[in-house]
């Protein structure tokens, strides 16, 4: 199944030409962990969204779903 997935901040640089935003390829039942996995960004991710909605690690994703990713805020 295919969902939309947004990269923030230096997420970036994991998707291709650090585009923010790809169509992904998951199976079905993919959690958050599963695509944070697949993506090989499993531990640059600090919180996600889910159709505008802060969601777990553990959710599953749908078909269709538009997922945010956000690395740690940095600060000077």
């Amino acid at each position: 199944m295919e969902v939309t997935v947004q990269m923030w901040g230096n997420l970036r640089r994991f998707l291709p030409s650090g585009v923010a935003t790809a169509a992904v390829q998951v199976p079905e039942s993919a959690t958050i962990r599963d695509l944070a996995n697949q993506l090989k960004i499993e531990h640059d991710v600090w919180a996600v969204a889910v159709n505008g909605r802060l969601v777990s690690f553990s959710t599953v994703l749908s078909s269709g779903d538009r997922v945010f990713l956000f690395d740690h805020v940095h600060g000077g």
